[in-house]
Order: structure tokens, then C-alpha cells, then sequence
């Protein structure tokens, strides 16, 4: 007898360390180089994926729609730890307080897009994590207007 799909048993939360990889990969455009076990995916009713958890703390939230990530302070810390030191990583002149605007950008990852959460690094050291109002290229190269805006400060 075969179980019942998801959406009939109600919540599941499983691990599922191939499906976090694959999606990571997707937004980032790079292999996550850590190590991705005991991190578990709760599903929503309908059965899709909704939440990344890590010993019972929330690390993203997964958009349904597009499947994006929405950042934690514990994700953007797990993120750091699994890229290597230019992905999904900008680099700022100061420490930003709501936004980061691009003539405070001094390196950001060319493969960021636009609406991708990412990290705001100042002096080597992750600060906050924000949402993408530009491509990494376009950051790097202009000026003028919001990079980045601010979701949440690292501790």
C-alpha cells in the first residue's frame, strides 16, 4: 500500500538534504560547501516546501510561488559558512541601517538577481542580510539608488 501524498497526512517535516542543495544552487548559481545534514524541510498542508529548519530554528522560508528563499538571522549566518567568499555576498563602505545604497556597494557577486535574499558584509565581518533591488553587476557599476534593502541584522 503506498502512503498518502503530503497533502492528505497533513504537515511532514523530513530530511532533505538534496532538495535544500539543488534550490540553493538554483538561486545562488553556486554549490553550497557545507555540509547539509540535519537540516530538515517542513512541508506546508498542500505539500510543498515551506520552511528549512536546523536543530527546531527556522534558517529560510520557501516562497511557494517561486520558490525563493526569505532569510533568518541563523540562515544568513548558515549561508556565509556555505558559500565561498564572494557568493551571494555584498560588500559595503558602512555599516547599513535600512538600505544599502549602491555607491556604498564596493564588491557584490556579479550572479545576484534581483529580489534574491543576500548577505551585507562590512570589514570582512556579515552585518545584515537584505533583499536584491539590483543585480550584482548593476551594483558594482552604478552610483545611484537602492542596492539593497535591509531585512535583519547578524548579531
Amino acid at each position: 500500500m503506498n502512503p498518502s501524498p503530503p497533502h492528505r497526512s497533513g504537515r511532514r517535516s523530513t530530511p532533505h538534504p538534496l532538495l535544500l542543495r539543488r534550490l540553493l544552487h538554483y538561486i545562488y548559481g553556486a554549490e553550497p560547501q557545507c555540509s547539509l545534514e540535519g537540516v530538515t524541510v517542513k512541508y506546508s498542508k498542500t505539500g510543498k516546501p515551506r520552511y528549512v529548519l536546523m536543530n527546531g530554528k527556522r534558517l529560510f522560508t520557501i516562497k511557494p510561488n517561486d520558490m525563493s528563499v526569505t532569510l533568518s538571522p541563523e540562515g544568513a549566518a548558515f549561508l556565509e559558512g556555505c558559500f565561498p567568499p564572494k557568493v551571494a555576498r555584498v560588500y559595503v563602505s558602512e555599516v547599513p541601517e535600512k538600505t544599502v545604497f549602491a555607491k556604498h556597494v564596493i564588491d557584490a557577486d556579479e550572479g545576484i538577481r534581483r529580489g534574491v535574499d543576500v548577505l551585507i558584509i562590512y570589514e570582512s565581518r556579515l552585518v545584515a542580510f537584505g533583499k536584491a533591488l539590483m543585480s550584482g553587476r548593476e551594483m558594482k557599476e552604478l552610483n545611484l539608488g537602492e542596492a539593497a534593502r535591509v531585512r535583519g541584522k547578524v548579531p
